[in-house]
């Protein structure tokens, strides 16, 4: 024979458990998963690079998105003759106006040619935009030097000053002793930055 009285109780229960589980909910206690549109957004870097640059050696310039924002990046230089001031410089824009300065500098050893040819980039879980322009500064107020104190000092120094990712990979040495082009052809791949983009 089957109790009533039983059944009655766990059904009671379970219209208890029902009632409380929308409590909590509707009170904000229980959230629906997070969108992954939520979660906190990557950082990017990129490398812009002159291959002709420096008698050959090369030229590098630097790019970093401004992590929360939709489309605003930090972008400058430092030392180049072609991308006037030689003591460095730095801009912020959208992604489009970043792109557009690095296709529209034109060489003025070679005719006239674009300057900057080639980017690469790579996403990091960080990003802090004024350490990196700080970074930036302290590089600037060193003074330019070919030897140890170049574009590529530079730029890996805004790097390493925006992400601690960066800063800590074991795969992307000192700027001293290497040139733009062996640090763009050879480190960055090596360290699994994105393949090289034509401008």
């Amino acid at each position: 024979m089957v109790d009533i009285s039983m059944i009655r109780g766990t059904a009671a229960k379970a219209a208890a458990s029902l009632v409380g589980a929308l409590a909590l909910l509707v009170g904000g206690a229980v959230t629906a998963p997070v969108d992954a549109q939520a979660a906190a957004p990557l950082g990017r870097v990129c490398m812009f690079e002159a291959p002709d640059g420096a008698y050959g050696l090369g030229h590098a310039a630097f790019a970093v998105k401004v992590r929360g924002e939709a489309n605003h990046w930090i972008y400058g230089s430092f030392g180049s003759l072609n991308d006037a001031p030689k003591a460095g410089w730095i801009k912020g824009g959208t992604w489009e106006q970043a792109r557009s300065h690095f296709t529209s500098v034109r060489d003025q050893d070679h005719g006239g040619a674009r300057y900057y040819t080639r980017y690469r980039c790579v996403n990091t879980k960080d990003g802090d935009v004024k350490r990196a322009q700080s970074w930036y500064g302290a590089v600037k107020g060193r003074g330019y030097n070919a030897i140890d104190n170049n574009c590529l000092h530079m730029s890996m120094a805004v790097f390493k000053g925006y992400s601690e990712v960066l800063r800590n990979d074991s795969r992307l040495p000192s700027a001293t002793r290497r040139t733009p082009d062996d640090y763009f052809e050879k480190v960055l791949p090596a360290a699994h930055w994105e393949t090289a983009h034509s401008l």
